[in-house]
């Protein structure tokens, strides 16, 4: 009985810990996202806290980040004493880069779009490799500022941007902690004359912005295949229920044939939402 009874404490236990161990997981996954770091190569001089992309000439290798390439927006580049799991393809001849894509990591920032204050998403700035306040024009963010930055305290170096009339901006440059997770501008405007649920959907599935007339040309093919599906169904079933009461020794082979239509309908219903997906995305 006793034997019995310390066994039933000892599953308690065991089963306690199986519950306990995947929510503890869950909850710690961005601690242990944090500690692994991917390895790359680059031709340039890159430092901590700038923001990164892969190069397009070279595999392997990264570059700094600028404002015509912001839907590739790779991470941020941390030292390997910042990271305790490194994962590198590079070898001894080479000089490795470390890029992280989530957790918190200090950032090299500008005040070109304003202050930085705790809680502001961050974007690349008109400096490659440097990030700034975001606004509603950009597509992509890279993540939220844990610390504020006001041009003025805590200045490690300036910089001189010429703007399109000619105006020099004198801009200070820091470096603060972000939360990085790199996700579609929640700030972006949305394309004009869509309605807000399509543009979030729109740019959830692009990571950019979507013109009217292709946001649009794909949701007249998702109708026409919601459309077409819905009468193919429709039939089959009209017909099926038909022919049952015609012949109901058939019922077996109806069954079959209704089977059938039905896939032949989520086929095409399928690739509706594949071609407007196509058309959403293709350039």
């Amino acid at each position: 009985m006793v034997l019995k009874h310390i066994r039933f404490r000892l599953l308690l236990l065991l089963s306690g810990i199986a519950l306990f161990v995947p929510f503890y997981i869950l909850a710690n996954a961005g601690a242990v996202s944090q500690l692994v770091a991917q390895g790359y190569t680059s031709s340039s001089n890159l430092q901590p806290g700038m923001i990164v992309r892969l190069d397009s000439l070279s595999s392997g290798q990264v570059t700094a980040l600028d404002l015509n390439h912001i839907n590739q927006m790779l991470g941020v580049i941390i030292s390997a004493s910042d990271s305790a799991l490194t994962l590198s393809q590079t070898n001894a001849s080479q000089q490795a880069v470390y890029v992280s894509n989530f957790g918190q990591h200090n950032v090299l920032v500008t005040n070109q779009n304003g202050p930085i204050k705790t809680g502001d998403f961050i974007t690349i700035s008109a400096l490659s490799g440097v990030g700034m306040k975001a606004d509603n024009n950009e597509t992509l963010v890279l993540g939220r500022a844990a610390a504020g930055f006001d041009g003025i305290h805590n200045v490690i170096s300036t910089d001189t941007l010429s703007s399109s009339n000619g105006q020099k901006l004198n801009l200070s440059i820091g470096i603060i902690p972000v939360n990085i997770n790199i996700e579609p501008n929640p700030l972006a405007q949305g394309t004009r004359g869509v309605p807000a649920f399509i543009n979030k959907l729109t740019k959830y599935a692009t990571n950019k912005s979507v013109s009217a007339s292709r946001i649009y040309l794909g949701m007249l093919c998702v109708v026409a295949g919601l459309i077409i599906t819905i009468t193919i169904v429709y039939s089959g079933i009209r017909n099926g229920f038909i022919s049952i009461g015609r012949n109901p020794l058939a019922k077996r082979a109806i069954a079959v044939n209704l089977i059938r239509v039905v896939a032949i309908a989520i086929v095409i219903f399928a690739t509706s939402i594949g071609a407007a997906y196509a058309i959403i995305t293709t350039q």
